[in-house]
């Protein structure tokens, strides 16, 4: 088992790969390594800090030329925790991971967690290997020319879920129920949708009240669009907290209507909180979430359609708890959290075994 891994990760904000990583280390932590998260930092910063897990704060960002400009500091940074394998928490940081491990002569980890187009630029080192979240983005991987088949491991996403989150599904009286969204506010997250679809909902004489569960560079064309809408009695923002947990637990439906997911970390996430979900049926969604049985499906860019399921779902209380019920019965079942835990530390034995060395993808320019 590898006992000193230094993840390597973009800034902490409330998004999918923040929730990973933010897992992940605290669970590589309980199993006895030693970890460090070189990040930016973060909102989901003191997630950490509540697990007294080492933050690296450097300028870690992504975009390749920007990163490459400090790669002197990052390499100095990096040596000085001295890890024994680095693990690039999404594929913009797998150059930089690469240049890392480099210099550090130890192997490299990128999780990639969703579809990629574009082929690569520079060819992964000879002890890279990529964990993709779902196998269409391995199958994405592969067509873009960015890794061999045989270079990938598909390992889904797991989430911790417990029964007791049944306890909270009894009719609280006089409260209004509660439809949420949770992520960041970015272009192609579909929070538009959510916002139209809420102002449709009310139209149709609903009695509920809207949240949103985010920060990111669209929270203020958001803001307006609610004002333009008229929604501003009847939907909050609000900022997330560091306790992940707590963030889905004041819903009573959660709507993800993004234009694309590779894995849907947070319609897990809620899922494992026994919250009836409404979602696109885009991407690796489609592989967990089944229309009308443990939680419902809508089209990309369609408010009508969202609003219908958000009303059905208002209007029948027990409709809402039969799906949370056989959403968190799924998702114990099929996405645990230790069995992706379990997964990634057999990649890593993979790359750290000796003598495992592969022949690199030719250089595409």
């Amino acid at each position: 088992m590898a006992e000193r891994v230094l993840l390597l990760s973009s800034s902490l904000s409330l998004r999918g790969t923040s929730v990973y990583t933010v897992s992940l280390a605290r669970e590589l932590k309980l199993r006895g390594a030693k970890v460090a998260v070189m990040t930016p930092g973060g909102i989901l910063e003191g997630a950490l800090e509540e697990q007294d897990i080492q933050v690296i704060r450097a300028p870690v960002h992504g975009p390749m030329l920007r990163d490459l400009l400090y790669l002197p500091s990052l390499i100095e940074l990096a040596r000085d925790f001295d890890p024994e394998l680095i693990h690039a928490q999404s594929h913009p940081l797998a150059l930089v991971g690469g240049l890392l491990a480099a210099a550090c002569d130890v192997p490299d980890v990128v999780t990639v967690h969703t579809q990629v187009a574009r082929p690569l630029r520079v060819a992964p080192g000879a002890r890279t290997l990529a964990i993709a979240v779902s196998e269409d983005v391995r199958q994405a991987l592969v067509t873009a020319g960015r890794f061999p088949r045989e270079r990938i491991r598909v390992i889904p996403n797991g989430v911790a879920a417990s029964l007791s989150a049944l306890e909270d599904e009894e009719e609280r009286p006089g409260e209004l129920p509660v439809v949420g969204t949770v992520g960041r506010l970015a272009a192609g997250r579909g929070v538009e949708t959510f916002l139209a679809a809420a102002r449709l909902v009310l139209d149709q004489g609903a009695r509920t009240c809207f949240v949103v569960i985010g920060e990111g560079p669209q929270e203020a064309a958001l803001r307006a669009q609610a004002r333009r809408l008229d929604l501003n009695r009847h939907l909050t923002f609000v900022l997330p907290r560091a306790r992940l947990a707590e963030l889905f637990r004041p819903l009573d439906v959660f709507v993800s209507v993004g234009e694309s997911e590779g894995h849907g970390i947070f319609i897990l996430s809620a899922m494992a909180q026994a919250r009836a979900v409404v979602c696109t049926g885009v991407g690796g969604v489609l592989s967990f979430v089944r229309d009308g049985e443990n939680g419902l499906l809508v089209g990309r860019d369609d408010p009508d359609a969202l609003a219908i399921r958000i009303g059905g779902l208002l209007a029948a209380p027990e409709e809402r708890r039969r799906l949370g019920r056989a959403a968190l019965h799924d998702v114990r079942q099929q996405f645990p959290l230790h069995t992706m835990v379990e997964e990634t530390l057999a990649a890593y034995d993979r790359v750290l075994a000796p003598g495992t060395v592969a022949t690199p993808p030719a250089f595409d320019p």
